[in-house]
């Protein structure tokens, strides 16, 4: 879901979805989205090329593949090489927050940490505030602020959050 979701918002704030080669910003068409593996020697991040033009299934048989193949070191290079975007998830870790380091020569990379169960107030139906246990996700961006602004990235994790918070939004 985290790949479809960052391939839509991608699709939405294109400029997160550049380099900058030779001192101009390229901003790619494709969505090709990293995602940070642990494997037999380190971190390897396979992409999924062109996600904006696959299903979640798609997605998520494809993901299932290469981290196999990414842990047993059996990846071509072509399938760890022309990311756009990346995404470093430590959540199976218990890591409540974490800041990524941007893979060159990508803009950004989106951190997504463990989700923990956390008393928040929210409305009840008659308008009053209460404390309910929901469960709760931090997630950060790191951008290039070469090429991305504060407000370019706050609005795309705005984007991201509603998406995560809103599942369905993700598959339409």
């Amino acid at each position: 879901l985290l790949v479809v979701a960052a391939s839509k918002a991608l699709q939405k704030y294109p400029e997160v979805n550049s380099s900058l080669v030779d001192g101009n910003i390229v901003t790619y068409k494709s969505t090709n989205v990293g995602v940070a593996v642990a494997g037999n020697n380190g971190l390897i991040v396979p992409v999924i090329k062109n996600a904006q033009e696959k299903t979640l299934t798609a997605i998520a048989q494809e993901t299932q593949d290469l981290f196999n193949r990414a842990r047993d070191g059996k990846l071509a290079a072509e399938e760890y090489s022309g990311g756009t975007f990346s995404v470093s998830n430590l959540g199976m870790f218990g890591i409540g927050n974490f800041t990524a380091i941007i893979n060159p020569p990508e803009a950004a990379i989106l951190s997504v940490s463990s989700i923990i169960k956390k008393p928040v107030v929210i409305t009840n139906a008659d308008g009053e505030d209460e404390i309910a246990i929901r469960p709760m996700m931090n997630i950060q961006l790191t951008v290039d602020h070469r090429l991305i602004d504060g407000l370019m990235a706050a609005q795309f994790v705005g984007y991201m959050k509603e998406l995560i918070e809103n599942p369905l939004k993700i598959l339409m």
